[in-house]
């Protein structure tokens, strides 16, 4: 599954900044657990994981991410 950015957590934003992955790549999560933390121009805003299974980090900490880019995968 991919773990992409939304309205939900970005409101009227259309990017963040990846501020920290609280997760190493390749790390079992399971679901609702913080995986990164985001920062908007408004908040910082923590990520959780919307399924159970290992993370496939595709962002690194400090990129800015777009409205719905993927930043990891969970298989």
């Amino acid at each position: 599954m991919d773990v992409n950015l939304t309205k939900d957590l970005l409101g009227d934003e259309e990017e963040a900044d990846l501020v920290e992955w609280l997760v190493e790549d390749g790390a079992t999560v399971t679901e609702g657990q913080n995986i990164a933390s985001i920062e908007t121009s408004k908040l910082v805003n923590e990520l959780v994981a919307p399924v159970a299974g290992v993370i496939s980090l595709k962002k690194d900490a400090g990129d800015m991410v777009s409205l719905d880019e993927t930043i990891a995968t969970i298989e």
